[in-house]
This record gives C-alpha cells, sequence and structure tokens, in this order.
C-alpha cells in the first residue's frame, strides 16, 4: 500500500524553523505592544520622563523659597540641606539618603544606574533630587507593588519564547513520534520473534525509505530466522537440561560454604578482615580527596559577608585548641585588639585557617607548640601559624602550595597527599589575598601567614 502527500525530513526541518521564528517574533512584538499601547495612553511614561521634568523644575527650586509649594514629578524625592551639610528636611531614607549625602558633599556619580541625582543650590540652602531613569506606571500603586515596565517586558517576552519554544517543541516531536510509530512496531514484532506482519508508512520520506528497507529484510531473514530459531530452542532445552545436572554438586558446594562461614575465625582470618577495615578506610579518604581536588579546580562559590574578626578568630581558638589537646600539642594564640572587619566567607576562611593549623599539629613533635597571631596591618589583615616541627625545605618553600606536591618526606604521611596547602592557597586566592611559607627564626619551625584584605 503507499501513501499520500509525502515529505522529505528537510521540509519538515525548515517548516518547524520558520514556525518557530514566526512563534519568537510574536513572542516578542506582543509585549512590546503592551508596552506602547500602555505609553499611548498614559499608563506608562517614558524612559526619561522623571529626568526632563525634574531639569525643568531646577530653576523653579532655585527660585521658590518654599520647597512645599513645588510640585514634583512622580518618582522625584528630595534631601534639603543648609551651608554646612546639616539635613534639614528628606523624603529620602537609608542607602539613597547616603547617596544623596554623598553626592552633595563630592558630586560623585550613583553606581545605580537606576537613580540619578540632580544638585540644586538655594540662597542658604542645597536641594538634592533624586529622580528616576526609566519607564514608570503612571499609578503609584502599580509602581509599588510591581516591577517597572521595562522588567515586566523582559519577564513576558522571556515567558512568551519559552512557552512558544516548548509548545512548538513539543508539537514537532510528537509529530516526527508519530511518523516513527510503524517502525517502533516493526521492531517491537521482530523483538517478540514475530516475522508474519505487514510494516505501517510514514509521511516522511526517509522513514518511509526505513520501512520499505525494513520490510525487505523481514522477509529475507524470515526463513534462515526460523532455522536460527528453531536451533536456538534446541540450544536452550540442552542448556536447561545441564542446569537440571548441575544443580546436585552446586547444592553441596553451597553446603559447605555455609559451614565455613558458622565456624570461629583464627587469628590470621581476623587479620585478613582487619585489612579490608583499613582498606575501606584508604578509599573513604580517597574519595574525599577527589571531591575535594574538583571542588578546587573548579573554584569555590563565596558567600561574602563583613566579617568581626575578633570574635571570628576567637571561634578559630576555640577549634584549635580543642584539635591540639586530642594530639597532646599546645596553643599559644595572640588576637589583636585593634582588628577590623573583613569581607570573607567564614565557612571556606575556617577551613583555610584549619588545613594550615590541622598540618602544623601533624608535624609539630609531642608535647610542641603552635603559635597562632594575628595583627592587624595598614590594608590586611594577617594570620601566622607556626609550628617546632622540622620546617620547610628549600624546594618547599618553592612548590608546597602546588597540588599533589610531597616532596619534604619528614612533612608527610600516608593519608597526607599534598592537598591541604593547595586548598588554602586557593580559597585564599579567591579572597584576593595571600598565602607565605617560610622557617621561623624563632622556632624553627614551618611558618604559613596569611593575608586577607580588607
Amino acid at each position: 500500500m503507499g501513501i499520500k502527500k509525502i515529505t522529505s525530513l528537510k521540509v519538515s526541518f525548515w517548516k518547524f524553523l520558520c514556525m518557530l521564528l514566526i512563534g519568537l517574533m510574536g513572542a516578542v512584538a506582543i509585549p512590546f505592544s503592551f508596552i506602547y499601547i500602555g505609553v499611548c495612553t498614559s499608563f506608562i511614561t517614558y524612559a526619561d520622563y522623571s529626568e526632563r521634568s525634574t531639569q525643568n523644575l531646577v530653576p523653579v527650586i532655585a527660585a521658590t523659597p518654599d520647597l512645599a509649594d513645588v510640585q514634583l514629578p512622580m518618582g522625584c524625592k528630595y534631601l534639603v540641606l543648609d551651608k554646612s551639610y546639616q539635613i534639614l528636611e528628606t523624603s529620602l531614607e537609608d542607602d539613597d539618603l547616603e547617596q544623596a549625602m554623598g553626592y552633595a558633599i563630592s558630586g560623585k556619580a550613583n553606581v545605580n544606574l537606576n537613580k540619578q541625582y540632580l544638585l540644586v543650590t538655594r540662597e542658604n540652602e542645597y536641594v538634592v533630587l533624586q529622580y528616576y531613569i526609566g519607564s514608570q506606571f503612571t499609578n503609584e500603586w502599580l509602581n509599588e507593588h510591581f516591577p517597572s515596565p521595562e522588567i515586566l517586558l523582559y519577564i513576558l517576552i522571556g515567558v512568551n519564547c519559552i512557552a512558544v519554544c516548548i509548545i512548538l517543541t513539543t508539537k514537532f516531536s510528537k509529530n516526527m513520534r508519530v511518523q516513527l510509530a510503524p517502525l517502533f512496531e516493526a521492531t517491537e514484532q521482530v523483538t517478540q520473534q514475530n516475522l508474519d506482519f505487514e510494516v505501517g508508512h510514514s509521511k516522511i520520506k526517509e522513514f518511509e525509505d526505513v520501512l520499505h528497507s525494513f520490510s525487505d529484510m523481514k522477509e529475507n531473514l524470515k526463513s534462515s530466522l526460523e532455522k536460527q530459531w528453531n536451533a536456538e530452542q534446541l540450544q536452550r532445552e540442552q542448556i536447561a537440561a545441564l542446569a537440571h545436572d548441575l544443580k546436585t554438586p552446586l547444592t553441596v558446594i553451597q553446603g559447605n560454604i555455609d559451614l565455613i562461614n558458622e565456624t570461629k575465625l583464627d587469628e590470621e582470618q581476623q587479620l585478613y578482615a582487619g585489612y579490608i577495615t583499613e582498606s575501606s578506610e584508604q578509599m573513604g579518604i580517597y574519595i574525599k580527596t577527589l571531591i575535594d581536588i574538583s571542588r578546587t579546580v573548579a573554584g569555590y562559590q563565596l558567600q561574602l559577608e563583613k566579617v568581626d574578626m575578633i570574635d571570628y578568630m576567637k571561634q578559630i581558638e576555640v577549634q584549635a585548641n580543642s584539635l591540639c589537646l586530642t594530639k597532646g600539642i599546645y596553643l599559644c594564640m595572640e588576637i589583636g585588639t585593634d582588628l577590623r572587619k573583613c569581607k570573607a566567607d567564614k565557612l571556606l576562611l575556617e577551613r583555610a585557617i584549619m588545613n594550615v593549623v590541622s598540618n602544623a599539629i601533624d608535624y609539630s613533635p609531642s608535647k610542641g607548640t603552635i603559635y597562632i597571631g594575628t595583627k592587624n596591618m595598614e590594608k590586611f589583615l594577617e594570620i601566622s601559624i607556626t609550628d617546632e616541627g622540622n620546617g620547610f625545605t628549600p624546594e618547599a618553600l618553592l612548590h608546597a602550595q602546588e597540588q599533589f606536591f610531597m616532596g619534604n618526606k619528614s612533612r608527610t604521611s600516608n593519608m597526607h597527599f599534598g592537598m591541604g596547602l593547595y586548598i588554602t592557597s586557593s580559597i585564599i586566592k579567591q579572597h584576593n589575598g595571600q598565602i607565605l611559607l617560610r622557617n621561623s627564626d624563632i622556632t624553627k619551625g614551618a611558618e604559613v601567614i596569611i593575608k586577607i584584605p580588607y
């Protein structure tokens, strides 16, 4: 049987592409039409409305003694200062007020492009006007409870484009599946070892050619497959008989295994079990190391916040002291009283510092001392961690921050993979800080200095 209206796969894809382009253009045009209608009906203002209105008010404000007599345009707020920059009157709050004060004093432009400021000089006062750059709703309630028209425009365009792509892609994929259905049905029949069926048809030329080829293959293979299936059936029967014969020796083997498991293990067997336990623990360490490597290479996602370094270092002291006590190490820590706040990721910075502390503990002699000092420099905070171990070799001073470096055998163990200082260095660098390695002149041990900018 034939089929009418056969088309090519290329034409189908071109048709889908054209429909997609038309749909996307409509998805963009409709929101723009709404904005255009809103502007024409004065429901939405032009983007420069507030700026033009504010600039036109400058001579009026400069000449009007009482600012209350001036009608400010929508979205315009003000700050009135005397000649010594003391606040007399304002409608601004919080950050906006700070920005306006800064603009009045220094004339520095606002970093927020949507909010701009204009300074008006009066006889005994300065007036700072804040105006909004961008379209606004003429209804105050809409301005307070909804995003700006530009943002709504982008949202509508995004939603419309996603909807168009989903709808058209779903429709196209459904149509392709319908055209491929005869092929799926044919392969299902072959899977069920049935060759006595009629192959269906498709409206796509390429699919139809495949179906014709499949039909020819089916007829050519029918006779040979029937012989093969008969041979396989005989083979399956023979295997089933052999499996039945193997049940007796298999039962004997399983019974003996159960008896061995019920007996008491000797010291050698317990030793082997211990090896298995130790190996599983090592595997856990290897996996953790691999996770650390992947995270470090990809870069950490910093959650920056203002951190009070005095309180923060006191928390570090508690953790470090707890860790030292478990290893019989003494901790001597000095926290400067003039430490300022730093912008940092508290968790990652803690990990960086504790990595160094942990290394110092590992390489300190029994009943040794670890010294942690913090002091305030001009532009950065300096944290130093010093141990009483053997110190860094010249090679380690050059390469210890590199991944997997373990050149100094006196400062390594079976559970170290050269990742501690590498991870610490990566975290500090992402904080725009610096890590320095050297040997202490006092303890002769290793000293790691971490510098975090304020």
